[in-house]
């Protein structure tokens, strides 16, 4: 396979444009992907039951959406089962549902640790 072989390619546009310093073209034949961050509370009897504090999203890298899981992980270290009474919270990644983005904190507008203090004291109001 030679490197014209591989422009065809959509998958490679990117790689092949990059190596040859040219700008990325528009429509690279990949769908852009969408994370999300959900903050839920749990019954602490590990059933399914509970609900969600939180959505943060969408995050259009995977490293963005890591770091905030991370800072929020620490956040509740220690206290993800005193925040809500009979409930233990936790940070779950997951794909960003469109349809539901009304639902959703753009995480690049505020901090992830002030909103789930904003959503907890929600819940204790």
């Amino acid at each position: 396979m030679t490197s014209d072989d591989l422009g065809d390619e959509p998958g490679y546009a990117m790689l092949t444009h990059a190596a040859a310093n040219l700008p990325l073209p528009d429509d690279v034949g990949v769908e852009p992907a969408h994370y999300a961050l959900y903050i839920e509370a749990r019954r602490r009897d590990d059933s399914l039951d509970g609900y969600t504090l939180l959505r943060l999203g969408p995050y259009t890298q995977t490293r963005h959406a890591q770091q905030d899981h991370d800072r929020l992980t620490a956040t509740l270290d220690g206290r993800e089962t005193t925040l809500v009474p009979e409930f233990r919270v936790g940070v779950r990644f997951g794909p960003f549902d469109v349809s539901d983005h009304q639902l959703f904190a753009d995480p690049y507008e505020a901090d992830a640790v002030a909103l789930l203090d904003a959503a907890v004291a929600g819940v204790s109001a």
